[in-house]
């Protein structure tokens, strides 16, 4: 996952911790639609597979989204 976070740093200039939160926001969403792959996805992503409960991640998310040009 921090291959990730590294990438979305870099590539947005957004903090590290808030990279995070938008990997857990977009992870969480991806197993809500597929809960079929959430192994594949936790597997992938190196995480346990928890909800971290970010309640402020859509902004997070619409913020990354907009400095993606989205």
């Amino acid at each position: 996952m921090s291959e990730l976070i590294n990438q979305i740093v870099e590539k947005t200039g957004v903090p590290a911790d808030k990279a995070q939160m938008v990997v857990d926001v977009i992870s969480n969403f991806v197993k809500q639609k597929f809960p079929q792959f959430g192994g594949q996805i936790d597997s992938l992503l190196g995480t346990s597979g928890g909800d971290s409960g970010n309640a402020g991640g859509s902004n997070l998310l619409g913020d990354l989204g907009s400095k993606l040009g989205f």
